[in-house]
């Protein structure tokens, strides 16, 4: 059987940042940014919902993987000419601004952990893209294939 979620997550997608290093009473400590962990924690909303939503608890055991999308809609910049504004809606030009892809795969995958699946080491395909539109969001689509009826 085939199962599929998808969710929206509003506003300005992030990329997983770089990590933090500290040094507190003579030891190294790492940790991540408040922006980071905020943002996953919206993931982790969003993802949550539509898992309720859709009739699903954890653990999702599926049988061949977990095969994860994420497209990235970035406002069409109110600077572009009338040409320029029609192409981008178009899809005939990309954005080629940050976040990397690769952050952004990392902070969403990372979001979904224990909402979606138990451990993102189970996301056995990627999608990534990033493309122009009316509003700042992010898609995000997760197919996997199981035995079981949902629970």
């Amino acid at each position: 059987m085939i199962n599929t979620i998808e969710f929206y997550v509003p506003g300005e997608a992030r990329g997983q940042g770089r990590p933090r290093a500290t040094i507190r009473a003579g030891h190294a400590s790492i940790y991540e940014t408040a922006e980071d962990r905020n943002y996953k924690g919206l993931i982790q909303f969003h993802a949550s919902v539509a898992m309720e939503n859709a009739g699903y608890e954890l653990p999702i055991e599926p049988q061949t993987g977990f095969d994860v999308s994420i497209t990235v809609i970035k406002r069409i910049p109110k600077s572009f000419s009338r040409k320029r504004y029609s192409d981008a809606f178009n899809r005939v030009i990309l954005p080629l601004t940050k976040p990397d892809l690769d952050n952004i795969a990392k902070i969403f995958l990372d979001g979904m952990n224990g909402v979606v699946y138990s451990d993102d080491r189970l996301v056995t395909a990627l999608n990534v893209r990033k493309l122009y539109g009316i509003s700042d969001a992010a898609r995000v689509t997760v197919t996997w294939e199981s035995d079981k009826e949902k629970s």
